[in-house]
């Protein structure tokens, strides 16, 4: 896993450009990262598809800061689509009156798919480091379920199914196993 995302030159340059933001618990997160696996093993050509899914957790950051920091890298690094998130602010995306998130790695753990739970960093030493709150079994053998938080009822399991369906993954990845 942290040989894929190493061998990816894109992926390694915004590490280093989250790291120098020097964000609170600043991670890559999602599809930036789960893309860039399915595509390296199904042997497609590595592109950054979707947005660059930059989170963090910082709860002294008014939300209106994610504007300011996606503007800032739009100018400094038009090359991405930047998208920032403050994730102190996010656990009422889907549903309203949700607990508020712990932490980064708690925040991860509630996007919609285990597959896409994952986030990374390079520490202050440069090393590359994992968050998976689900392990990464599910994103290398190419299953997409529901997090236990999405799998308890029906409403939750239609977001599911949606961003399946919006994403177009069962046709960009026929390896796919869609599990609910």
């Amino acid at each position: 896993m942290k040989k894929i995302i190493l061998g990816n030159k894109d992926i390694v340059h915004i590490l280093k450009i989250i790291r120098k933001l020097n964000l609170k618990q600043g991670v890559l997160a999602a599809g930036s990262i789960r893309n860039s696996i399915w595509q390296t093993l199904s042997n497609q050509s590595v592109s950054l598809q979707s947005d660059v899914d930059l989170v963090y957790f910082d709860p002294s950051k008014p939300q209106e800061y994610d504007f300011l920091v996606e503007q800032q890298l739009l100018k400094n690094y038009p090359e991405y689509n930047w998208q920032v998130k403050n994730e102190v602010y996010m656990h009422n995306y889907d549903f309203k009156n949700q607990q508020p998130f712990k932490s980064i790695e708690d925040a991860i753990a509630h996007f919609v798919e285990t597959s896409t739970c994952i986030g990374a960093y390079l520490d202050t030493n440069g090393i590359l480091k994992l968050i998976t709150p689900y392990g990464v079994d599910d994103l290398v053998n190419f299953i997409c379920r529901p997090v236990p938080a999405f799998s308890g009822d029906q409403q939750h399991i239609n977001i599911f199914k949606k961003r399946i369906q919006r994403k177009n993954w069962v046709e960009k990845y026929p390896q796919l196993k869609i599990q609910f």
